[in-house]
């Protein structure tokens, strides 16, 4: 290869992991091939954003565009940017796939900001200010939320997606994710929310063919999801966590690192790598980084060995702000409400501060 060739081939590479997070010396450091697979020839695309301890992912099939999940609240700016970044005018279709905040937290924004022709979320309500919100702007645009069931099927752009769960009415959130198989050729991406071993176990016994390339790892690589029996069926090449950065919850925890490396699976992970971008052209599937090996796999899981320090939230009356115990900008003791967690403050109506950010 001429060097004026090769310096052309690492300029559009500079400009490609620009966009995705990841830049040129880390691909080449993580052993990245220079011929990925050619643009016009990628049948489906699938972003995982780096949105902390949280989900959100772009799925992308020939100017076709869906977004499952939504971030968090504070995390609009950063998805509403990205999407524009990548082309998005129209969305074919938006999930949440449960009303937890960290995942349908700026799907309202999502839904104001674009045309989007229909939302799907479970057949469940949440009584928090963030669940309302999304209803308001599913309202606004005029749109009714669809509650797929088992066996149903979603077209997209002539790839079909398969509705795997929730096979039945649970009484906490996680377990009631919409799971989702989206078949690219003969290459299948699972979507699994945070749906725990329960759910994991119904979907089993339904009998579908769970077999798939890429999974996105159920609960941020919690310990009670991805269970060895689900696994089996699932069969990954690779799994995609999505996980903030130091997250309370220790999560992705060793358990499940372990459970996925005794399958083989590769390991891809947010809050090392940032933005994961993952394409195929139907018989053959890339990344735009390498998969995390050795003791990156494990990162911070060791503290899962250990205690987890107790979080503190105290939120203010009068602003409607939550903030971490060290915060400057704390209220006045009589102004104060002492919360569990995030989860009870959130669903109280409460915002996070944008100084602690908790």
């Amino acid at each position: 290869m001429k060097r004026k060739g090769f310096k052309g081939i690492l300029l559009l590479l500079s400009m490609l992991f620009a966009l995705t997070g990841c830049s040129v010396s880390e691909a080449t450091q993580h052993g990245m091939a220079v011929d990925t697979i050619q643009t016009e020839d990628v049948l489906l695309r699938v972003d995982f954003l780096n949105v902390g301890q949280a989900d959100c992912a772009l799925l992308s099939t020939k100017g076709h565009y869906m977004v499952i999940d939504g971030g968090n609240n504070g995390d609009a700016d950063t998805i509403l940017s990205y999407l524009e970044g990548q082309g998005v005018e129209k969305l074919d279709a938006v999930v949440g796939t449960h009303p937890h905040e960290d995942h349908i937290g700026s799907l309202d924004a999502i839904i104001n900001h674009f045309d989007v022709d229909a939302v799907y979320m479970p057949k469940i309500m949440h009584t928090s200010k963030t669940f309302e919100d999304v209803l308001d702007a599913v309202a606004n645009k005029g749109l009714k939320i669809k509650s797929p069931s088992p066996g149903d099927t979603i077209d997209f752009n002539g790839l079909e997606i398969e509705v795997l769960g929730p096979q039945r009415e649970y009484k906490d959130f996680n377990n009631n994710s919409i799971v989702l198989k989206v078949n690219a050729g003969e290459t299948a991406f699972l979507f699994t929310g945070d749906a725990e071993e329960t759910a994991e176990k119904d979907i089993l016994q339904a009998g579908y063919d769970l077999q798939a390339d890429v999974l996105k790892v159920g609960h941020h690589g919690s310990s009670t999801s991805s269970s060895q029996a689900f696994l089996q069926a699932v069969k990954p090449k690779y799994a995609v966590i999505s996980v903030g950065v130091g997250n309370s919850y220790h999560h992705p925890e060793e358990e499940a690192l372990q459970r996925l490396q005794s399958i083989g699976a590769e390991i891809y992970r947010t809050d090392l790598q940032g933005n994961i971008v993952c394409t195929t052209d139907g018989k053959n599937i890339a990344f735009n980084c390498n998969s995390v090996s050795g003791a990156e796999v494990y990162a911070d899981a060791a503290k899962n060995n250990t205690p987890a320090e107790e979080v503190v939230y105290i939120a203010n009356k009068k602003s409607k702000k939550f903030h971490l115990e060290s915060c400057a900008s704390l209220p006045d003791e009589g102004n104060r409400i002492y919360l569990e967690d995030r989860e009870e403050a959130i669903s109280l109506g409460y915002t996070p501060c944008g100084t602690c950010k908790p």
